[in-house]
């Protein structure tokens, strides 16, 4: 098993436990948890950062690209799950000087539709509106509030259930949905592309209805679609993330599938209309690359994820992987829903970091787990695909009061090296840049939003050296929501 916390660590945290339980005592009249999902105070923002402490590593340039929910409050109506609000991109530029933001939020078809009509009028992943009306597809409903990529020059902001959303850098405009092809138009193309390292883009879809299927995708560097694929397949449910190697693509499928006919029912959200069936274990799909068809299966006990860090291929054909895996979806169902009223404990199970191991003769096991959560992966993007030695995450404290992922860490087969975020601030999801030429070597760019000054701000961490803490803290003039996912591009 491993251990979080070095014997520095140990020290630094029995020190200063009196403090810290005394800060989350006082803080608490002060510290309002629901600004975390409170819709941003405008629906634009841009200002620079201001320096709290250290300073920007000179060699860092270009932008930490972020989007997630954030209009989650519209006409009298407020969204009851935390990834139904209208998207916000954000920008944070790196330009050897200092650090800027800009942040809109998307305007997209759906958001259109609906200022016209003076009203929230579509479904969303976890609600419903007061009185819904009927839409012709997913992009009907397409709130662009997920992820992003820039991929052969173009930005787009990413969906789980419909087609990528085009948008301007400069101005942050909303531009129009990616068509690959006409054959696949309003395809669900998901939040987590992986590029590799001559420019290839695949990607994955889930279609639910009519007949539940997965779609596969190549997209080609200069951005045009190469090969796509459809395998039917059901039961089906929610499939956020996947799983390049250098010859295959990766699918474990959650058994939290979707009912097809409470879901065509129409009259609840469509979280609602999927059901957990821990009898079908995780059902592993193993796909190659070249012809898009799946070439081996293999079963693991059940559990539920959204994230995976990376996976890699060894001589003989086994496949080992990470991810972050909960239990069951308890958390995505309750306590995504209890956030947006203010309540940030969570008292189901969260994620945790697992290895898995997938051999040629069909067996499959979960290695190395622990029991402390962890989510939100991310590796050095030049290992995609290949093995890598360390992944970085959010990751939970002991005996945390509040929001369950406070800590950053690095998982390396012999240790983990981490730093917790003080108990007033949230973290977000962290990048890693890459910098020089060796596995790890470069920076960690970490979003916080700080209780206590009810503002956002962002940290860059030494990779290599997260104990050691930020190496620069910045802080805006505004508070942001939580988001979820974003990239990083060099300038």
């Amino acid at each position: 098993m491993v251990s979080y916390l070095s014997r520095r660590d140990a020290l630094r945290a029995a020190a200063s436990l009196p403090l810290m339980l005394a800060a989350r005592t006082a803080g608490a009249a002060g510290e309002d948890p629901a600004l975390a999902f409170a819709t941003a105070r405008a629906e634009r923002l841009a200002a620079p950062l201001q320096t709290l402490r250290g300073r920007v590593p000179p060699g860092l340039a270009g932008t930490l690209w972020r989007n997630g929910p954030a209009e989650h409050d519209r006409f009298g109506h407020r969204y009851g799950h935390w990834f139904d609000g209208d998207g916000m991109i954000q920008a944070f530029r790196f330009d050897g000087s200092g650090v800027t933001h800009r942040a809109r939020i998307l305007d997209t078809p759906k958001r259109r539709r609906e200022t016209e009509a003076g009203r929230r009028l579509l479904p969303a992943f976890g609600s419903m509106p007061p009185d819904p009306t009927s839409f012709r597809g997913p992009d009907d409903m397409n709130p662009a509030n997920t992820s992003m990529i820039v991929h052969a020059g173009r930005h787009m902001a990413l969906w789980e259930g419909g087609s990528a959303l085009a948008f301007d850098p400069a101005t942050l405009n909303a531009g129009s949905f990616v068509m690959w092809s006409k054959d696949i138009a309003g395809a669900p193309f998901s939040a987590h592309p992986k590029v590799e390292a001559d420019g290839t883009m695949w990607n994955i879809g889930y279609l639910p209805m009519p007949r539940p299927a997965l779609v596969f995708y190549r997209v080609d560097p200069q951005g045009r679609l190469a090969k796509v694929a459809l395998l039917a397949m059901a039961p089906l449910g929610l499939t956020h993330d996947f799983v390049v190697t250098a010859r295959r693509l990766i699918m474990l499928l959650t058994p939290f599938v979707l009912d097809t006919d409470r879901f065509a029912s129409g009259n609840m959200p469509f979280l609602d209309a999927h059901v957990w069936r821990p009898e079908l274990g995780v059902r592993v799909l193993v796909v190659d690359k070249d012809s898009l068809e799946v070439e081996r299966h293999h079963n693991l006990p059940p559990g539920f994820h959204f994230h995976h860090g990376n996976g890699w291929e060894e001589p003989d054909g086994t496949i080992r992987l990470d991810l972050c895996q909960a239990p069951d979806p308890s958390f995505v169902i309750r306590e995504f829903r209890n956030v947006m009223q203010g309540d940030i404990r969570f008292r189901s199970a969260h994620p945790v970091y697992r290895q898995v191991v997938l051999r040629p003769d069909g067996s499959a096991a979960y290695e190395h787990g622990d029991e402390v959560p962890a989510d939100f992966p991310r590796i050095d993007p030049r290992r995609l695909g290949h093995r890598h030695s360390m992944t970085f995450a959010l990751a939970g404290v002991d005996g945390a009061l509040g929001w369950p992922l406070q800590r950053v860490v690095r998982f390396t087969p012999s240790e983990v090296d981490g730093w917790t975020w003080p108990s007033h601030r949230i973290p977000e999801e962290h990048v890693f840049v890459p910098r020089g030429a060796s596995e790890g070597e470069g920076w960690l760019l970490g979003p916080f939003l700080d209780l206590s000054r009810r503002t956002s701000g962002l940290a860059v961490f030494e990779a290599g050296r997260l104990e050691d803490g930020p190496v620069w803290e910045g802080i805006l003039p505004y508070p942001l929501p939580l988001g979820l996912h974003g990239t990083f591009a060099a300038a």
